[in-house]
């Protein structure tokens, strides 16, 4: 556990010297060929960028309040772009969708932002599906989670990083959802990550590293609740941040890309102690 500690300061200060390096956000738009306008922001690499995330955020969130996690992403070399979802009560329309429409909505603005990469500046290099909560489940249909069939993964993305995913919700998320994943998937969550309607316990988010058939890698944080205190999603919360698990987890997410992006097997990962890493 000392051994995994260390790790995990050293893993923390290098994201933050990471973070200070990175350039500053900007927000910008996209008209999508059905006319409909989709605000986004983008946080631009750090030196030259080894391609881009799309990021899905949470329900009732919005991207910039991901700016710790993205900003860090882009140090580390990564392009981030998030849209703006129009579930999101802070869209311009007040998130007043059917719910019907908010995974196919949340769907075509990650894959619109794919398609106009070139209008929008985006880098060439592996293109990654991320995201956080319902926005986690969004990049893991992205890459071949189904949700009333096998699904079918978008043939641009590369890899999979889901932070606090759903797990099963019958009848909309079945236990086999994750089975057709077939891309290599990151997956975060921790021991305090319980939500009483959809996260009983906190291994219930678990569920989509354990029925995929890999590769993956599922980080357990120690005491980590749904928003890292108030580091993501909600930055408004009195809670405390919990800061050496995010960044934590942060240095395990870039080193999981590192390997998978790279064929490599994600063993090297694997990490013991009240924090941990499972792979396979």
């Amino acid at each position: 556990m000392a051994d995994f500690n260390r790790r995990q300061a050293i893993g923390g200060a290098a994201a933050l010297l990471m973070v200070a390096a990175a350039p500053p956000p900007r927000d910008t738009g996209l008209v999508l060929a059905d006319g409909r306008a989709v605000p986004l922001r983008l946080w631009p690499a750090a030196g030259k960028p080894h391609g881009f995330m799309v990021f899905s955020h949470g329900a009732n969130s919005r991207p910039d309040k991901y700016d710790r996690l993205a900003s860090a992403w882009a140090a580390a070399g990564w392009t981030v772009i998030a849209p703006l979802h129009a579930d999101s009560p802070d869209h311009p329309g007040g998130g007043k969708i059917d719910p019907a429409l908010g995974i196919p909505l949340r769907l075509a603005d990650m894959r619109g932002i794919i398609t106009a990469r070139a209008a929008l500046g985006l880098p060439d290099g592996p293109v990654i599906a991320a995201g956080h909560s319902y926005g986690a489940l969004i990049a893991q249909i992205m890459g071949g989670a189904g949700l009333e069939a096998p699904g079918v993964p978008d043939p641009d993305v590369a890899a999979i990083i889901a932070f606090s995913p759903p797990g099963p919700f019958p009848p909309r998320i079945p236990a086999t959802a994750w089975a057709s994943v077939a891309r290599p998937m990151f997956v975060e969550t921790g021991t305090g990550d319980v939500l009483p309607m959809m996260a009983p316990t906190w291994q219930v988010h678990r569920a989509s590293y354990d029925t995929a058939p890999g590769p993956a890698a599922l980080f357990v944080g120690d005491g980590v609740d749904h928003y890292f205190g108030n580091i993501i999603c909600r930055p408004e919360r009195s809670e405390a941040p919990q800061t050496a698990q995010f960044d934590a987890a942060l240095a395990t997410s870039l080193a999981f890309l590192r390997l998978a992006l790279a064929g490599k097997s994600l063993a090297p990962l694997r990490r013991a102690g009240a924090s941990w890493v499972e792979t396979k």
